[in-house]
């Protein structure tokens, strides 16, 4: 006995090395996956193309087919407006594409996503991923962004006075096989699993689970009574009552894989009473993995460096005709970048102000093309395509209202009065983008311009502030009160994005103008990861912020409710709090009509912009530059952008549907 337990011990210490051994090859072993997966990704390519061809081929013959590109209405006006008892879906839309054409990466500027789970990651960098790899029940088109079309659903029925929604799900989808299925151990993965109805029910689970951190989706789901799924292929979401919102929280609904997410890494089922826990902190997420049924695989992802999709050769779909796309991460300051777009390493990109008005207006660089006030496509005629461009977003300050110095509103109001926003657009934004005023887009329908914006005034910010009790008690050149603990100073942190020269400008002018008012503002900058840790745990004075408005009617739950402050990773990251609001933000949902949502909106509008939780800065707005025109050089220049620019809603004319690199 006393001999086995040394040769006990020397066989336990092999296994700890070997498994040592085995994790320091970890990275040796996704690399070897990777450059496998390239070889894979090249011989799919050459048969897409021979298949591309066939299918050209076909159409040539004097056969009888469907026009292309659109599916065949089976019955009924299939319009894509909602509607009670009719499959009322646009037929998925293919005629973009052109499989000729299909080929090259496309390479373009993003950040690394701090993650890439779809409900606990909500970043646009993350939604952009999730695009690429993943689809949804029903999609909008960029042309018709106001209706819903066919995708992984082929049709749904509304019915129970907009209360059951029963989906009918395309057959013959696959998820796609993760690079990590190569690792030791993840063999498992590695194998056909076909979508099912079952998918989405499990993803409607996670988000309902009070234990998962998804709160800005679960406001969508709250009135969700229960999922069925009669078959396969069957999916009926019953809520509770009518909800406007229930319809895009219906069709948009993207699937989760069931057979990752609900399985530990060994490959064992996870118990239920522990899946929302685990989900937080899921191993396939420590991984950095992503999978879906959508048009792009993750191929690559080496944070803040390079993250690269490659085509989906069995995606069901028409993706785009790109068949690699390529995140340049690590170029992180706008110049080096501008730098890297003029030498061709990216294909597409976004000028800042400061660029703009250097290398366009003062023609720092002749390869694009003069401005003339008589043509707003002017850009197009150069070697670097630029236009100006909208966006369906906006720009803030944010003032967390949970801290003293900023409960009160005149306060608040009087940071508004401070803020020369006409000035800083001029100045410092070039006039690239238009003054916000309120939570509601400036180009919606459903905007009231008759709400206050709070002009630049120096005078009446200073009556506000002393309304609320701030003055100089000491002389010493800021303002003070007493706050319950002794007088404090009005001394304000404000967090930002580095890397970002155009707000760094603009703080520095704001701060200026505060400080003739006896207002301390401190700046400090913080990586774009960090900064999601700032909002997430509303570690902040003040931040500035944005958001890319989804949905194009509006709805107030996710940021403005007060039911979500508190709870994890809350878009509510200011602590507002109104009862009127929250009772207006729930009515709206039960409004199905613009004219019944139109003047629920527009009081939402008001009493929002009259507490100032942000100071609304700016909607969206940029140029926008691509690779254009010039001698061939293989995967250098790019075609359709212009056509797409023309086409498209202009919130979604960026959409890429139309791109392909120029040929010989």
């Amino acid at each position: 006995m006393s001999r086995a337990v040394p040769i006990l011990l020397i066989v336990v210490a092999c296994l700890l090395v070997l498994q040592i051994i085995d994790r320091w090859r970890e990275p040796q072993q996704l690399r070897a996956v990777y450059e496998a997966s390239q070889r894979a990704a090249a011989a799919s390519e050459r048969v897409a193309g021979e298949l591309a061809a066939l299918r050209l081929a076909l159409q040539e013959r004097p056969v009888p087919l469907p026009a292309r590109g659109r599916e065949e209405p089976s019955s009924g006006v299939r319009d894509g407006r909602p509607r009670l008892g009719v499959n009322f879906l646009l037929p998925y839309d293919r005629s973009h594409l052109r499989p000729e054409l299909i080929g090259g990466t496309w390479r373009t500027f993003n950040a690394t996503p701090k993650g890439f789970n779809p409900l606990l990651d909500n970043s646009a960098d993350a939604g952009i991923a999730h695009d690429l790899v993943n689809d949804t029940l029903c999609m909008r088109h960029p042309a018709t962004p106001d209706r819903w079309s066919a995708c992984l659903a082929e049709a749904v029925i509304i019915s129970d006075d907009w209360k059951t929604y029963t989906f009918k799900i395309r057959p013959g989808i696959f998820w796609q096989r993760p690079v990590q299925a190569a690792l030791p151990g993840l063999e498992w993965l590695d194998r056909d699993v076909p979508l099912t109805a079952n998918d989405f029910a499990f993803t409607l689970e996670l988000i309902r689970r009070p234990e998962v951190e998804c709160t800005a989706l679960k406001s969508y789901y709250q009135d969700l009574a229960s999922v069925e799924t009669p078959d396969d292929l069957t999916l009926v979401l019953r809520w509770q009552r009518k909800v406007y919102t229930s319809l895009s929280a219906s069709l948009g609904l993207a699937p989760l894989p069931r057979h990752i997410y609900g399985r530990h890494r060994d490959g064992s089922p996870i118990a239920a009473e522990q899946l929302g826990v685990v989900f937080n902190q899921h191993w396939f997420d420590e991984l950095g993995g992503i999978v879906g049924v959508g048009a792009y695989i993750l191929e690559r992802n080496e944070p803040d460096r390079l993250v690269r999709f490659r085509r989906n050769p069995r995606h069901w779909g028409a993706g785009y005709h790109f068949a690699a796309i390529e995140w340049d991460a690590e170029v992180k300051l706008p110049d080096p970048q501008l730098v890297a777009f003029k030498r061709g390493q990216v294909h597409t990109h976004g000028l800042t102000p400061a660029q703009f008005k250097s290398q366009v207006i003062d023609r720092g660089e002749p390869r694009f093309a003069a401005p003339d006030p008589q043509d707003a496509h002017a850009g197009r005629r150069g070697e670097f395509g630029w236009e100006k461009v909208v966006s369906h977003s906006y720009s803030y300050i944010g003032w967390n209202l949970r801290r003293p110095l900023l409960a009160d509103k005149r306060v608040r109001q009087a940071l508004a009065h401070a803020f020369p926003k006409e000035r800083i657009l001029a100045d410092v934004w070039f006039g690239l983008g238009r003054p916000q005023r309120g939570p509601v887009h400036i180009d919606s329908p459903y905007f009231d311009p008759s709400i206050p914006d709070f002009p630049y005034d120096l005078a009446r910010a200073r009556q506000l502030l002393t309304e609320a009790g701030w003055a100089d008690s000491d002389r010493d050149g800021w303002l003070d009160r007493d706050l319950g603990q002794g007088r404090v100073p009005l001394r304000i942190v404000i967090k930002s994005h580095a890397n970002n020269p155009t707000w760094d400008s603009a703080l520095l002018i704001y701060r200026d103008e505060l400080r003739a008012l006896g207002i301390d503002l401190r700046v400090e900058t913080y990586e774009w990861k960090e900064m999601l840790r700032i909002l997430e745990q509303k570690d902040f004075d003040a931040v500035v912020g944005g958001w890319q408005l989804g949905d194009l009617e509006p709805d107030f739950m996710q940021l403005w409710h007060s039911s979500t402050i508190d709870q994890p990773r809350s878009s509510n990251h200011v602590g507002f709090a109104h009862p009127r609001v929250d009772e207006l933000a729930e009515r709206l949902r039960e409004a199905f009509t613009p004219e019944e949502r139109a003047p629920i909106i527009r009081e939402i509008q008001r009493l929002i912009a009259e507490e100032q939780p942000y100071l609304f800065v700016r909607a969206g707005g940029g140029v926008f530059v691509w690779q254009n025109r010039g001698p061939y050089q293989p995967e250098r220049w790019l075609a359709g952008v212009t056509e797409g620019l023309d086409r498209y809603h202009p919130f979604f004319n960026r959409t890429p549907l139309l791109w392909h690199f120029v040929r010989e």
